[in-house]
């Protein structure tokens, strides 16, 4: 489907003429400062670049050297290779131009062929010999070109099919009774003479043409060391010219038959393997060479007429050879000598005799427009409509022939302007049909047109001319006479390679020299004036330029150029803002948006709408343009390629056999799918949705809030019959999940979402099912009924579902039956029939069961014994058969006292305790017996304050108290002992008790004090035990004063000293265990600084007997004994909590010698400084403290208990960063990955990652 777009075509003049071969070094920086030698019979001369502002070429003289037969740059050596007709093999410096000797042949020299690879050099003597030599020319082997293969080596025919039972096409029977055999020429020596050689790409073999005695012309195949391998099959009509494809499949030379003139394709062993026809005929138009691209793309046949010459470029897709281009020259100026750039792909040389140099480059294209697909194929034009149809090359929708060679095409809406190889130019209406032919005046009749433009407004053309330096950009237009010429020129300093219209009318050119694009209006007299667009940080190698229709203005225009395989610039329209970017493709597979890298190794891209979509080895991507960010990516077949993109989402791709696919991303889909939902079209945004099985919660999930503003418009659109099912799938597909950010997450942005008031995600069933069937309750005529009861279904009212077909089964009893049969489509019939059981409508239950597999035998007699009970008992069957326990209790209290037994049994059996209160909220006894019931299943469960208050309202007051005592409520159980009329003295005795094992000391005192008889002296022991010693001084002032003395000289003062002394004892047990722990690890830690500093991190590797000690939740694991297969410890455990409880206390084993050792005392010192820094031990310290003050005489104990406190809360701190070092923390681990990966690092992180993060938190 591609085309060969002539990009450049540069002119200059060297004044060399009758050359005989180019030798062209390759150019890899694209500088055009390569130096090309040209080389004719007698001299050697070297061209330095291009030609500069006139057109001229410095030339200079490398060798005079009489009879070249043929010549080849050594790169490697730095030298030209020369032989000459004489024998002689000459060596030239390049950078001295020095000649020595390489080798000498007596017997002279016909040709020379070095392999590509130029280890080997082949010669064919002017005694037809073969001779084959290395680089250092030592002789590999000689064979004379008529010696015969061995008897193995010869083909053999084992009979295999008859001619006469073969197909033979066009040629018809008569073509079975043709002999086959071969006839051989009467006289060889009429025959043309020449030997020409070629090599295959990768230096293996090499193919000769030549004329034997006995078969006329032929070829034989040798290898790299001059081994006769292979002779080609015998063939009449075989020409001289031969070349061998690069990539070594095929070995091309030209052949007559009676009827056809073809390019016949031999495989290596001589076989012809197939042939293409040509359109002219080789006894009237000879061809002199055949030259190979060096990708082997493009075939180049060099012709001669009476009349002229011609190049044809011919290039295979789909097993079809198509004719792409034709270049002419006159034989006023005849053709010289072609050769195929290596440097730069589908780059030709042309040097004519009068020493005028072509340099044409190509680059593939695909010309469209409005989906037309143009495949150019000599002298017809390929039309196909992809969008309608698509056909596979090299078939097409309808061709357009002409009498004339088709060279390029330039598009219009309805216009193609087709340019030929006469330098003509072809108008073609694709609308009515019309063909109109325009001939160039006679200057453009001189001038090699590229970068053909074509622009509809006022029958203008664009195209270029690059003569030296410069390139002038042409603007032309067709005169009265039906000719065109050139009527406007600018002149632009470089070398353009990219023309493209833009919007208003402006032009883009880029230049491969700078890699500026400059931006060219056009006035109205026709003067242009450019000014720099953008500036690339390179140039671009091959570009097009692609600007996009904006449809939110009226002025801008839809994009002219074709599609473009290396770069687009691209105008981004969106609702407030316009975004123009620049997409270029280089020759190193690098694509780039803007200065961005976007990817490598890209083999062809496309810009769709808002997405840049392109392709790699086997894969096609989707990048979002307003935010530059990669959406989606799937695969494709190896080597497939853009073609197209429709406006339906249709994307055609190639296959690299030619074979056209068709795919339609879901990412353009939800972008075409967007835009019919922002116009409101539900209609065809759905039917899309149902085609390419897009989830239909996009329609709602594209705009939640314009979908339910537009909820009216929605409906009338599916009020179809047709719609009103797609409105059932809709509803039926709906779920609580937003799409939009899901699924289909790549076209949508989080910030973008607006939801109306009310809406929830969780929600979106229940909101949006609301919505619709409350409209379409409200519309008019019967459209909506299924939908309706969809939407019942999606918001569980089955029952108004049922209820709504009942209804209709009153008036049409065939449509309910329709209805019900729909309704079974999405409800199983057995769930059905209980919502219809549930309704207590029997006739209603019977209409459903006769749609179930239910026998009649069963829910008949059921259904007649329902029948016979009174209503509100019936409902109470119907709805404990259907386990709707809270409507069976309601309908039960409904039936009378009787029956309170039975609803006491069933509130127990199905915890109804709430709403059996509620409904018997009038009923003080039937109440009182909920309340029991339900205070005994609290208690129970443990709850006890619940039951206690359950049990009150109950009136039973004595499991009341027994409830609230075992919750130490002691004010609630004071309470209710005085109204069960109980001793409070006793109830309040029994309370102290377990108040103080609770550690309650101040409640259960204040308890004791206000409801138990005492003397003179309150019970202060019981806040002398829990410590209070401030609160017990207190209540000891409040009594006289020999009480209060006796009290505090006996009771408290006692008592608070040996407290001090215990807890003075307790801190100092509390230094020594944090010292020495601390000490521990600090041991620890020298000596393992010290062990990696002299054995390396290896000595430190944890011992496969310490593995087992490893937490479940730690990653580490020695690398001595890890493997591929081992998991790192994230998986599953199948440990038990009682064995997990004992490997973590062996783990934290603070036993000398314990592999992690460090770890245990990390964890024992954490406990030791949580211990002694808590806020309950502070409190405590400093309420013995205030105590100790209070008795006046204990000062100097109460400073040293402070200052022993003080003292161990100093050292805690000072120590915190000698134990939790930052490597611990987290804080300092930086260790590499990969090769450079700190191992010491990765352990010790390893090691930590044991320490509960808790505790490592507690310490932050």
């Amino acid at each position: 489907m591609r085309n060969l777009k002539l990009r450049i075509c540069k002119e200059d003049t060297t004044g060399i003429q009758n050359a005989k071969q180019l030798l062209l070094l390759p150019d890899t920086e694209h500088n055009d400062k390569e130096i090309t030698y040209v080389v004719t019979d007698s001299k050697i001369i070297a061209l330095s670049g291009t030609g500069g502002d006139d057109g001229v070429v410095k030339s200079q003289v490398v060798a005079d050297l009489p009879d070249i037969v043929g010549a080849e740059v050594l790169q490697l050596d730095n030298a030209l290779c020369v032989a000459t007709g004489a024998g002689e093999v000459l060596l030239i410096n390049l950078d001295t131009y020095e000649t020595s000797e390489g080798t000498f042949c007596d017997v002279g020299i016909e040709c020379m062929a070095w392999s590509p690879n130029q280890e080997v050099v082949a010669f064919v003597t002017k005694t037809k010999n073969v001779v084959v030599m290395t680089c250092n020319y030592e002789v590999l082997g000689e064979l004379p070109l008529d010696a015969e293969l061995a008897t193995d080596q010869q083909f053999v025919n084992v009979g295999w099919g008859k001619k006469e039972t073969q197909f033979h096409g066009t040629a018809g029977k008569q073509a079975a009774k043709q002999s086959p055999e071969f006839q051989a020429p009467t006289d060889v020596n009429d025959l043309p003479q020449d030997v020409h050689i070629s090599w295959r790409g990768d230096g293996a073999f090499f193919a000769v043409s030549y004329v034997a005695s006995n078969v006329g012309r032929t070829f034989n195949v040798y290898d790299n060391e001059g081994k006769l391998q292979y002779m080609a099959e015998k063939w009449n009509g075989m020409q001289a010219a031969l070349a061998w494809r690069p990539s070594g499949n095929w070995i091309a030379l030209p052949q007559i038959f009676p009827k056809k003139s073809t390019v016949s394709l031999f495989e290596k062993n001589g076989l012809r393997h197939r042939e293409f026809d040509l359109p002219f005929d080789l006894q009237t138009e000879r061809i002199d060479k055949l030259h190979w691209s060096s990708d082997s793309d493009v075939l180049a046949l060099q012709t001669r007429t009476a009349a002229d010459q011609r190049i044809y470029l011919y290039t295979i897709g789909n097993y079809h050879w198509y004719l792409k281009q034709v270049l002419v020259f006159n034989l006023a100026d005849p053709l010289a000598v072609c050769q195929w750039s290596s440097g730069r792909e589908h780059t030709l040389h042309v040097l004519l005799e009068s020493g005028k140099r072509y340099i044409y480059s190509w680059n593939w294209a695909i010309d469209r427009f409005n989906n037309v697909i143009c495949v150019i194929d000599g002298k017809r034009l390929l039309l196909t409509d992809l969008y309608k149809a698509v056909v596979p090359p090299p078939m097409s929708q309808r061709v357009l022939e002409l009498d004339e060679y088709i060279n390029a095409i330039a598009c219009d809406e309805t216009i193609q302007c087709l340019y030929t190889s006469e330098r003509n130019i072809f108008f073609y209406n694709d609308a009515s049909g019309r063909l109109v032919k325009s001939k160039p005046d006679s200057k453009v009749s001189e001038i090699q047109l590229a970068n053909l433009l074509y622009r509809a407004n006022g029958n203008k053309f664009l195209a270029t001319r690059t003569l030296g330096k410069k390139t002038h950009l042409l603007r032309l237009a067709e005169s009265e006479n039906e000719e065109y010429r050139v009527v406007a020129a600018q002149a632009l300093s470089g070398t353009i390679n990219a023309l493209v219209e833009g919007n208003d009318g402006s032009v883009y050119v880029h230049t491969t020299n700078n890699g500026q694009i400059y931006e060219i209006p056009f006035t109205k007299e026709g003067n242009v004036q450019p000014s720099c667009y953008c500036q690339l940080s390179q140039p671009a190698d091959y570009i097009d330029c692609w600007i996009p229709k904006d449809e939110n203005s009226d002025n801008s225009k839809t994009s002219k150029s074709m599609y473009c395989n290396y770069l687009e610039v691209f105008l981004l329209t969106t609702s407030y803002i316009f975004i123009v970017g620049l997409i270029s493709l280089r020759s190193q597979q690098l694509l780039q948006l803007d200065s961005e890298r976007i990817d490598e190794d890209v083999t062809s891209f496309i810009v769709a709408k808002n997405y840049l979509i392109y392709t790699q080895l086997n894969a096609l991507h989707f990048v979002d343009l307003r935010n530059r960010r990669k959406v989606s990516t799937r695969s494709i077949e190896r080597g497939a390629k853009l073609v197209m993109h429709a406006p339906d989402a249709r994307l055609v791709l190639q296959l690299p056999r030619g074979n056209l696919e068709v795919i339609y991303p879901r990412v353009l889909l939800l972008e075409v799918i967007g835009t019919l939902l922002n116009q409101i079209k539900y209609n065809e945004a759905m039917r899309m949705i149902r085609t390419h099985r897009i989830n239909p919660n996009i329609i709602c999930d594209h705009n939640v809030e314009r979908f339910c503003a537009n909820l009216h418009e929605f409906l009338s659109q599916m009020r179809d019959s047709q719609y009103s099912q797609w409105l059932c799938l809709f509803l039926s597909e709906l779920k609580n999940e937003d799409y939009a950010l899901g699924m289909y997450a790549s076209n949508y942005e989080a910030s973008q979402q607006s939801y109306p008031s009310g809406y929830s995600v969780n929600r979106k069933v229940e909101y949006i099912c609301g919505l619709l069937c409350e409209r379409m309750e409200q519309e008019t005529g019967d459209d909506f009924r299924l939908p309706i009861i969809t939407g019942y279904v999606k918001l569980g009212k089955l029952e108004e579902a049922l209820l709504l077909i009942w209804k209709h089964k009153q008036t049409d009893a065939q449509l309910a039956d329709q209805l019900l049969k729909y309704l079974l489509y999405l409800v199983d019939v057995n769930e059905l029939y209980n919502v219809a059981l549930g309704t207590y409508l029997f006739g209603l239950v019977l209409f459903v069961a006769q749609k179930s597999q239910k026998d009649p035998k069963e829910f008949l007699p059921y259904l007649n014994e329902l029948k016979a009970l009174p209503e509100d008992y019936r409902k109470f069957k119907i709805d404990e058969h259907l386990k709707r326990y809270d409507r069976a209790l309601t309908h039960l209290a409904a039936c009378g006292e009787q029956h309170y037994d039975l609803a006491l049994d069933i509130i127990k059996q199905h915890n109804l305790y709430r709403k059996a209160l509620h409904i018997y909220r009038n009923n003080a006894d039937m109440q009182q017996r909920i309340h029991v019931a339900y205070a005994d299943q609290l208690r129970a469960n443990a709850q006890l304050e619940a039951a206690s208050i359950m049990y009150e309202r109950g009136g039973q007051l004595q499991q009341a108290l027994l409830s609230a005592k075992h919750t130490l409520d002691w004010q609630r159980v004071i309470n209710l002992a005085k109204r069960a009329g109980d001793s409070i003295e006793q109830v309040a005795s029994s309370m102290v008790a377990p108040l103080q094992q609770q550690d309650r000391h101040l409640e259960a005192y204040e308890l004791c004090k206000q409801f138990t008889t005492w003397t003179d002296v309150p019970p202060l022991q019981i806040l002398i035990d829990g410590h209070l010693y401030g609160r017990a001084i207190f209540e000891a002032s409040l009594l006289r004063d020999e009480l209060a003395t006796d009290a505090l000289g006996s009771r408290i003062r006692p008592s608070l000293i040996a407290f001090v002394d215990q807890l003075k004892a307790s801190l100092g047990t509390d230094q020594e265990l944090f010292v020495e722990y601390k000490q521990r690890l600090l041991d620890i830690r020298q000596r393992q600084a010290s062990a990696d500093k002299l054995d390396g991190v290896a000595n430190h590797d944890v011992d496969i007997d310490e593995v087992d000690l490893l937490s479940d939740t730690s990653s580490m694991h020695s690398s001595r004994y890890s493997g591929s297969s081992r998991s790192t410890g994230t998986g599953k455990t199948f440990r038990s909590s009682k064995n997990r409880r004992k490997h973590e206390r062996k783990l934290l084993s603070l036993k000398p010698g314990n592999p992690f050792e460090d770890i245990a005392l990390i964890d024992a010192l954490h406990n030791q400084v949580t211990k002694i820094a808590h806020q309950q031990q502070q409190q405590l310290v400093r309420d013995t403290c205030k105590a100790l003050l209070q008795l006046h005489s204990e000062d100097e104990r109460a400073a040293g208990l402070q200052q022993q406190y003080e003292s161990l809360i100093c050292l805690v701190q000072e120590s915190l960063d000698c134990i939790w070092i930052p490597e611990l923390m987290g804080g300092a681990s930086q260790h590499l990955t990969g090769p450079n990966i700190d191992y010491m690092a990765l352990q010790k992180e390893q090691r930590y990652a044991l320490i509960s993060e808790f505790k490592l938190a507690e310490i932050k």
